[in-house]
């Protein structure tokens, strides 16, 4: 039989339905050795510590054209950002884990997350790629303060700290509350 012709294909169904099933197979191999090896990890850098969090949660990634910085918010509030016409809070995560923070370098990226209604834009010095291993982690770091952040999973094998954005956007360290200066 001639493999290399159309015809050939088209009029022996019983090959076609074999290369289908062949396919088949071989589409959910890919989803299968892709769930069984861990999650999509988003991996980034904020100063000299390397970070990673699950690709699931990240809506977009862009650069950091430009920002409003805000008066009067903590330090982790980086300021405010417009992403396709919305503004979004900006936050570093540095002052989160007792970490020096300054202003965003210059070719700084936006992680937008959002996870069960909730959204926020993670500051990124920059993005190191994206990997698919099984996570297997090490104790979180307890940070100057004497308390691990409830939102990080722990140490992955390439010494990124992982985190937990579901935890990250219910933190009630997130919620900045106006008081009006008498």
């Amino acid at each position: 039989m001639d493999t290399h012709n159309l015809r050939t294909f088209q009029s022996h169904p019983e090959v076609r339905a074999l290369l289908e099933e062949r396919a088949r197979a071989l589409a959910t191999q890919d989803v299968t050795d892709i769930a069984a090896s861990g999650d999509l990890m988003i991996r980034f850098r904020l100063g000299d510590e390397r970070y990673a969090l699950p690709a699931r949660c990240a809506r977009e990634i862009q650069p950091l054209r430009a920002y409003t910085p805000l008066f009067g918010v903590p330090p982790f509030i980086v300021g405010l950002v417009n992403m396709h016409g919305r503004l979004l809070t900006c936050i570093d995560l540095r002052p989160l884990l007792d970490l020096p923070v300054g202003p965003p370098a210059p070719g700084s990226f936006l992680i937008l997350l959002q996870e069960s209604g909730h959204e926020l834009v993670l500051l990124a010095d920059s993005i190191l790629g994206m990997t698919t291993d099984a996570l297997e982690l090490s104790p979180s770091p307890v940070t100057a303060s004497n308390s691990a952040a409830s939102w990080v999973r722990g140490v992955d094998r390439d010494l990124s700290l992982v985190i937990d954005p579901a935890a990250l956007l219910v933190d009630p360290r997130l919620i900045v509350e106006y008081q009006a200066v008498a």
